[in-house]
């Protein structure tokens, strides 16, 4: 095909230049924007001891970095004043920090689906695994491991690698085979590949699980249903007797407990669907970027033409921007099928409201 691509009608670094200054402002924009009422919303009295939203909130916190350190020096390189590419220091932990984050936040994802799974159970002894301290250690050892995994990128990351092939100055030692291997390989392994079996494998056992308690609760009430009314031995209908109300003195009739439980369940049902689209939508925008890098992995030792230098940076700077698509969008997944976390919002919106008229 050749070794340069002035014969192709496509201007590759052009390409890279709008998606850097245009793509990247518009998810930089939602994202902090929806990241930072996650926050506020995840952080308020009624979700204070809920498991699963402890990870969500943790999660989102993360994504909140990743969107932060990720996004803006590449929106800032689309206008060509990115500082990362001219530090050494600021290109490492640029690196460090977005990985670190992409990682963090889908692994407590990843563990949220494990709280769903083990919520859903009909085993008390596997609801009773689940506890808040269980989950804050789980969240400390995976912020541990996360400084082991990645604290390569202070040695496997510099400026200057653009002139050598790389995508661009701050990037991975191109003289150096194994950091490349070793810095591709992390990110596969660790923020994309082992997030996706763990949501993907407790995902389904959780969808196993809500099967089989419907099925079971189906039964049950098939089982103890009375029938509306009785019949004597000679086919004449004798009404059922009506329960008793206690509506004495006008007092307002209270919840029973069967109600309550409806209302708790209906909560948990949500948090489920909401956890299986972030799944979705995680899977989705990480797969693209994991195949990259197996890809690049597979084709290290292989001499690569101008073209298709050309092609493969542009091609990886699409599958980030598309992993960023993960982070940025969490709040309007919640918004959309999250009832609770509506009205939780609206109530957030209603607070803040009431607040600024009382200061004038």
């Amino acid at each position: 095909m050749g070794s340069t691509i002035s014969s192709v009608p496509i201007n590759f670094a052009l390409l890279n230049q709008i998606i850097n200054r245009y793509i990247s402002i518009v998810l930089l924009f939602f994202g902090i924007i929806g990241n930072t009422l996650n926050i506020l919303v995840f952080t308020r009295k009624i979700f204070r001891n809920n498991i699963c939203v402890t990870y969500f909130l943790a999660s989102t916190i993360f994504d909140f970095f990743a969107i932060i350190i990720g996004l803006i020096p590449r929106t800032l390189n689309g206008f060509n004043v990115d500082p990362t590419q001219n530090s050494a220091v600021v290109c490492k932990l640029k690196f460090f920090i977005t990985y670190f984050s992409g990682y963090t936040a889908a692994w407590f994802i990843g563990f949220a689906s494990i709280e769903r799974y083990l919520t859903s159970s009909t085993d008390v002894n596997r609801r009773q695994l689940i506890t808040i301290k269980r989950a804050r250690l789980s969240m400390v050892f995976v912020i541990l491991f996360g400084f082991f995994a990645f604290g390569e990128q202070f040695y496997c990351i510099d400026i200057n690698q653009n002139i050598l092939g790389a995508s661009q100055s701050c990037y991975q030692l191109r003289l150096n085979i194994r950091c490349q291997i070793a810095d591709s390989l992390m990110q596969f392994l660790f923020q994309i590949l082992a997030p996706t079996l763990m949501m993907i494998v407790f995902g389904s056992l959780t969808l196993r699980n809500v099967h089989r308690k419907r099925h079971r609760i189906n039964v049950i009430q098939t089982i103890n249903r009375p029938p509306s009314m009785a019949r004597s031995t000679n086919a004449i209908p004798i009404p059922r007797p009506q329960q008793p109300t206690n509506n004495t003195n006008g007092q307002n009739k209270q919840l029973f407990p069967n109600e309550v439980s409806r209302v708790a369940q209906k909560r948990e049902a949500q948090l489920i669907l909401v956890l299986f689209i972030q799944i979705a939508v995680f899977v989705i925008a990480s797969f693209p970027l994991g195949v990259y890098k197996l890809y690049s992995v597979a084709t290290i030792y292989d001499t690569k033409s101008v073209l298709r230098v050309a092609i493969e940076n542009t091609l990886f700077n699409i599958f980030v921007i598309c992993a960023y698509l993960d982070s940025a969008i969490k709040f309007y997944i919640y918004t959309l099928y999250g009832t609770v976390f509506r009205q939780e919002l609206m109530k957030l919106f209603v607070f803040a409201k009431i607040t600024s008229l009382l200061n004038r």
